[in-house]
């Protein structure tokens, strides 16, 4: 496929995924086909940078849908069994097709109106609220502003209130021991048991501060720090020393050696000890990227960054067909089965994040290697696949032990390959 037929494809599959609501994570046939925050966040974020290369006015609207969706399912009170918290962005939304989620052995919470929502997640807060800076900043569209301010505010107290549980200046999330209903267990992108689990099959000690959720909290920070400078310059500065007392510890608490060069681990735990798992998760924290002044900085200082682009490309985590693997063949937890979800296998939104984030720092060669490497998979599945394996004969499509198949359509995905082909 070139690279003109593969950008139509990205495109018609993001047409294909818009509701009146917004976006949905996966094909309404399929398991994820509904709202999810951190995935609307991160579709609409490069949906906006896809745009600024090629303009897409029906994605951009699709876009304004889905953000002014996101702010009116923020959370508003406080409810242990959904995890709603005031300020706190959406999970999972559902207004059917929950049958398999309330008839587990813990069954998830039944809002009285007999929707579904979740909010077992630390970054789609953060995300959110980058995703609205971003479409604000793109459209300068001053009556969505005016409607969304109440929902950013909230979210950044959230950020610097409930996201700190232990208030050491990092966010981090608990799964509460008192709680009846079931939920979210691990609370980070990588949402699964596998992506965290430790060699004895633990789950670490909570709170758990992942590393990329330090990242986009600090960006959330910063942009809006910016903005109110002029609109409320106290909270202004709020922002900002949170932010810089975030950047600070996150240096302090995070570094690690990893084959002779700076990492950062996988996240903490509930001791402040580091999960030293090797995953492509730290390097989010490129994407993350906050520019002014013809300048570039991220959470992570700058003396590190050549450390971590280095780190990525080497053989345990990247394949020059496939990307780079969400966890190290080096890892214990490593699995290199076809039922890999989070440790080992290869999700094309996260490649397509990274490929930005190395971009972001001018790192372009290999940026465009990265890129080569992610759509060779897309030719091959010809659909925006939500992830996919490799073994010695080929690509596998995820299927897990009970029998279940990744999405064949994922908004994400499809919004990364559609940034990956905008320019060509």
């Amino acid at each position: 496929m070139t690279s003109e037929k593969l950008y139509k494809l990205a495109y018609q599959s993001l047409l294909d995924l818009s509701t009146s609501e917004g976006i949905n994570a996966s094909g309404k046939d399929e398991i994820y086909g509904c709202i999810f925050g951190r995935d609307s966040a991160i579709t609409i974020l490069k949906i906006l940078r896809a745009h600024s290369k090629k303009a897409t006015p029906a994605l951009l609207e699709i876009s304004r849908k889905a953000l002014l969706t996101l702010t009116e399912l923020q959370g508003k009170e406080f409810n242990l069994e959904s995890g709603e918290q005031p300020g706190k962005f959406i999970h999972e939304f559902r207004r059917s097709k929950y049958e398999h989620l309330i008839s587990a052995e813990k069954p998830w919470f039944l809002y009285p109106d007999k929707t579904l929502r979740n909010y077992d997640s630390i970054d789609s807060t953060p995300l959110t609220l980058i995703a609205l800076y971003r479409y604000w900043e793109t459209t300068q569209d001053h009556k969505f502003l005016i409607t969304i301010l109440p929902a950013i505010e909230a979210g950044l107290n959230w950020i610097i209130t409930f996201g700190d549980l232990d208030k050491d200046g990092l966010i981090e999330y608990i799964f509460p021991h008192n709680r009846r209903f079931g939920g979210l267990l691990v609370q980070s992108w990588t949402d699964s048991h596998q992506s965290i689990i430790q060699p004895d099959g633990s789950l670490p000690q909570y709170p758990i501060a992942p590393v990329e959720a330090q990242a986009l909290a600090w960006l959330a920070l910063k942009l809006w720090s910016d903005f109110y400078q002029d609109h409320s310059p106290a909270f202004a500065k709020k922002l900002d020393v949170f932010a810089k007392q975030m950047k600070e510890k996150f240096n302090q608490e995070f570094i690690i050696k990893s084959n002779g060069l700076f990492f950062a681990s996988q996240a903490l735990d509930g001791k402040k000890n580091k999960i030293k798992t090797i995953t492509a998760n730290p390097l989010l924290c490129l994407w993350a990227a906050y520019q002014k002044n013809n300048q570039t900085e991220c959470i992570l200082d700058a003396k590190y960054i050549p450390d971590f682009v280095t780190r990525a490309f080497q053989d345990d985590l990247f394949l020059k067909d496939s990307g780079i693997r969400t966890m190290s063949t080096q890892s214990p937890t490593y699995n290199p089965a076809q039922d890999s979800y989070h440790n080992g296998s290869f999700w094309p939104v996260v490649n397509g994040l990274i490929a930005e984030g190395l971009e972001n720092f001018k790192f372009y060669k290999e940026a465009n290697k990265l890129k080569q490497a992610s759509l060779l998979p897309l030719q091959h599945f010809k659909s925006p696949i939500e992830l996919y394996n490799r073994d010695e004969n080929g690509y596998l499509e995820y299927l897990s032990p009970s029998g279940q198949t990744g999405c064949r359509i994922q908004a994400w995905s499809a919004a990364a390959f559609l940034d990956m082909t905008a320019d060509n």
